[in-house]
């Protein structure tokens, strides 16, 4: 399945047909399902049975970037990633402060960050600045 979606439920075609005539849907809703561009109860059903029933795996788009895990002379450890608009997110693995830096070195965003999701949505607006 070809997808813009940060996250979809990667299946084949036929089984793409198969939760059409399941669910008695059109495949506009399937997709939109497996996208998760809509979270209704059906679109949650169709999901859950596309991974149990159809082989459909989760997928995940992450932006492509370098990264680099330091430890500084104080003992911090940083993860650093380098993007290729020329951001540059930094965290420290300790406390979780993170800070994203534009191309011409300026600090735009310093927060708090402590879980993966949270790590995931800062990695898409570095990636987009």
């Amino acid at each position: 399945m070809k997808t813009t979606s940060p996250r979809y439920i990667d299946v084949t075609n036929e089984s793409i047909e198969q939760l059409m005539r399941v669910f008695g849907c059109t495949d506009k809703m399937v997709y939109l399902a497996l996208t998760y561009r809509k979270n209704s109860e059906l679109a949650r059903k169709i999901r859950y049975t596309a991974v149990k029933n159809y082989g459909g795996k989760p997928m995940a788009h992450y932006p492509e970037c370098e990264t680099m895990h330091d430890t500084t002379e104080g003992g911090r450890q940083i993860m650093r990633q380098r993007f290729n608009n020329g951001a540059t997110l930094r965290i420290d693995k300790n406390t979780g402060e993170t800070w994203i830096t534009n191309h011409h070195g300026e600090t735009v965003i310093h927060k708090q960050c402590i879980s993966i999701p949270q790590l995931s949505e800062i990695q898409v607006i570095a990636e987009n600045m």
